[in-house]
């Protein structure tokens, strides 16, 4: 018989250390010059244990090396958060005033929001994460602009049931961000979630995932940063256990009920949002995908 694994960090009731991670990333990234930052997130530096740079020189030198060690990964990590942000901008402006992030780590969109006060925000996490950023937030004497849905995507549990239970309003469209998360899940979870989403949110809603390419996970990339971040993680007790190609992620779009309309790789999201001289790298094996809800769900709710 063959032994079950180990239990993951989350498994285990521990916060996330690749949501610590991406946090350290973010936080350094506020600190550099405002014309060569990538995003500008203002609050990272609250969910961070190791205290960010003190200089716009320091900032851009740590974070270069990493990007040295294993390139790719800042672009990923700052340059997904710019386009589920406009991806939110442009559906406010379409009247869309719902918007869920699922796995939401030490997100700070809501904290940062400027527009229309009538939008609400959902935040679905493992409650081990959840814990740890609430309390961040309480002892930097801010109040949480989100409603929290604390909910283990590895345990079963209705995401329509709980959002519903928290007042999100399951006939009405909603922004959908789920990143930095669909590699960390069997992929059978992960499919059981698309389609739990599905049959949560209403037709025309949009939905921005990213996935780690299956050359990371079967250890065969070409990347060798990537292969070294995939053994750290492991490590620490986060695996890379989902691997998708473009074509496979458009495919488990559509079998859960969601229809493609934008997918970026690394390179092209550097080419948007990098300006003139990005000082990340575009290695290639990660990407997005857009799409948007379209149909039934997966227990016929919907249209």
């Amino acid at each position: 018989m063959t032994a079950a694994p180990p239990p993951t960090r989350l498994q285990s009731g521990h916060a996330s250390e690749t949501a610590h991670l991406t946090a350290r990333a973010r936080a350094a990234d506020a600190v550099i010059e405002p014309d060569r930052r990538l995003l500008g997130d203002t609050y990272a530096h609250l969910f961070v244990t190791v205290p960010p740079p003190t200089t716009s020189e320091e900032a851009l030198d740590r974070l270069q090396r990493l990007d040295r060690a294993h390139g790719g990964f800042i672009a990923e990590i700052l340059l997904r958060q710019r386009y589920f942000e406009d991806l939110v901008a442009l559906g406010v402006e379409a009247g869309v005033r719902q918007v869920v992030l699922l796995g939401a780590g030490y997100d700070t969109t809501a904290l940062r929001w400027s527009g229309p006060e009538t939008v609400r925000f959902f935040e679905v996490d493992h409650p081990a994460t959840q814990t740890a950023k609430l309390a961040a937030l309480t002892a930097a004497d801010l109040s949480s602009p989100v409603t929290s849905v604390p909910l283990d995507f590895t345990a079963g549990g209705s995401l329509r049931t709980e959002l519903a239970a928290h007042g999100f309003a399951l006939d009405e469209p909603c922004i959908v961000g789920w990143l930095g998360v669909t590699f960390f899940l069997p992929p059978e979870a992960c499919r059981a979630t698309l389609a739990d989403l599905a049959d949560t949110v209403a037709p025309g809603s949009l939905l921005l995932f990213d996935y780690m390419d299956e050359s990371v996970v079967d250890g065969s990339s070409r990347y060798e940063g990537a292969l070294q971040m995939a053994r750290q993680v492991a490590e620490q007790g986060e695996p890379y256990i989902n691997g998708l190609t473009p074509a496979t992620a458009a495919a488990t779009a559509r079998d859960a009920g969601f229809e493609p309309v934008e997918q970026l790789r690394v390179a092209g999201l550097v080419r948007r949002y990098g300006g003139t001289d990005p000082y990340c790298s575009d290695d290639d094996f990660m990407g997005l995908v857009t799409a948007r809800r379209v149909g039934e769900g997966a227990s016929g709710h919907g249209d």
